[in-house]
């Protein structure tokens, strides 16, 4: 088991992710609403290059993907401790954040479009990565 104690650069990786997350959906919405430049196909081209990269690495490599997507047989006690807390707080905190878009796009009578769902579904499956990298003072995996 490798144990990871400098937590900084994971968070870091965690905030470029959902900051590459969210800048898909920004340039997507401009480019559907007020036509597509060269400037904004590079910048989504750019973005989703970056949320791929910093998923791999800030996700992937450090294994806290793995503890919030792990079938319960396979984690030990301290991992299913770990996994309940995060994932009340994750769920908690996701209900939040879609409630307040959901209604902000309701008073500016914005639609829904299905690449902003689509990002939601994936901020999803992210947040409990992120309250574990800021969360925990190390990991172990």
């Amino acid at each position: 088991m490798k144990e990871r104690t400098n937590m900084a650069p994971v968070r870091w990786g965690v905030v470029l992710t959902l900051l590459s997350l969210a800048g898909v959906v920004v340039i997507f919405e401009l480019g559907i609403r007020n036509g597509w430049t060269l400037a904004l196909k590079i910048s989504e081209i750019s973005l989703l290059v970056m949320l791929m990269i910093c998923f791999i690495l800030s996700y992937m490599k450090t294994g806290i993907w793995s503890f919030s997507h792990k079938p319960i047989k396979e984690l030990d006690e301290r991992e299913m401790e770990m996994t309940s807390r995060t994932l009340r707080a994750s769920y908690g905190l996701f209900s939040v954040i879609v409630l307040i878009l959901l209604f902000v796009f309701a008073v500016l009578e914005i639609k829904l479009s299905v690449v902003l769902a689509a990002s939601l579904l994936l901020f999803a499956h992210l947040i409990p990565g992120m309250v574990i990298a800021f969360k925990e003072k190390a990991l172990r995996f």
